[in-house]
Formats: structure tokens, sequence, C-alpha cells
């Protein structure tokens, strides 16, 4: 679902901005790099989470339900449209404000790959908040987020990497605006988790 919901998150978000006929919001490399480099490290670690305590109570799936169904359906594309709403309408303000247009690049690259690193932590189950869950209990997934925040700081300040990437630095009020973001985003995801899944399994 992690990965599954990243990827059509950047979908919409190109998407949108042609339809609005904005300016692409992020490059092919820049999605590139958050696609493999960024997530990865979580991807891998949501791998080794350890299973939910009340497994054994839940309802059972019917036998011929997949396990990519109708409700996380929903709550994948649920997730993308508003992650990417966000971002989108942020990229269309910070241009209306005069930013650069590489300064907005820049802004959405770094906010794309921070928000799919807060998503990993509510990615580690549907059915439960992760306000519930100790987020340093899966010492991986902990451990692969700081190695994607480090790549992303990476990626926007190391000289040749901004070069290729066609990004600028961010001022503190930037990284202050996408933390604020990113907690924003956190709490609609559990919001979108306790409408569309917690009903059905239990």
């Amino acid at each position: 679902m992690y990965l599954l919901s990243d990827s059509l998150s950047e979908v919409v978000l190109v998407i949108g901005s042609l339809l609005l006929k904005l300016p692409l919001p992020v490059l092919p490399a820049q999605i590139l790099w958050v696609n493999i480099i960024d997530d990865s490290f979580p991807a891998l670690a949501l791998t080794v989470e350890e299973a939910e305590g009340d497994v054994m109570s839940q309802k059972p799936r019917p036998k011929k339900e997949s396990i990519i169904n109708r409700q996380v359906k929903i709550i994948i594309l649920s997730i993308s449209i508003v992650m990417n709403v966000l971002l989108l309408s942020l990229f269309y303000i910070l241009l209306q404000l005069g930013y650069e247009l590489d300064h907005a690049r820049t802004f959405i690259f770094a906010g794309l790959g921070l928000d799919s690193l807060v998503f990993a932590f509510s990615a580690r189950s549907l059915r439960h908040s992760t306000f519930s869950k100790n987020p340093f209990s899966n010492r991986y997934l902990t451990l692969g987020v700081i190695a994607g925040v480090l790549l992303q700081i990476l990626a926007i300040y190391h000289p040749s990497l901004q070069r290729f990437f066609d990004a600028v630095p961010l001022t503190i009020q930037d990284w202050g605006l996408l933390a604020a973001l990113g907690f924003v985003q956190l709490i609609i995801v559990e919001i979108i988790k306790q409408t569309f899944i917690v009903k059905k399994y239990v």
C-alpha cells in the first residue's frame, strides 16, 4: 500500500498541474529520486513490521477477496488525492507569491519526499491509528525514515545533485511550512483510515 499510494500521488500531482495549465511541479529526475532513493529504506522496513497484537480477534476475510480490496483501493486513492491537492495548491500559491519556478519546484520536491516518509508511519497499520503505536518500535523504519530525510536534504544542498535536480536551497521558513504540512497530512491520513478501514474489520 505504501509504494502504491506514493506512486499514485505523483501521477495525481503531475496530471493536476497539466489540467490547471501550470508548470510541472516536479521534474522526472526528482520523482525518480523520491521513488527509488527516499522511499526504498522505509518500504523495506515495513516488511519487518510486527503483526498487530489483536490479529487473532479480527474478522476473517472472504476467501475470494484480494489483498488490495475495495477499502484499500479507496484509502490509496483518497490519500493520493488529498496529499497532492495540498501540494499542488501550495505550488500555485508559491508562484503567485513571486517564488522563482526552481524554488517552488524544490519546495514541492522536498514536500513530496518528506510526505511519503511521514506516511510510512501511517502505513504500519490500516486498523489502528499511528498515534496509538510506539513510533520507534520498528527501529528499521525509524532508521529508514532518517536515512530518507538525510538523502532528501543531500539532493537539495549538495552542489552536484543540486545542479542535476535544478534545485535551490530552501529557507528555514520553507522547512517550517513543510513540517506543518507533513503534520496536517498525517492527521488527514489517519481520518481517512478510520473512515474507510476500521468500520469493516472491527
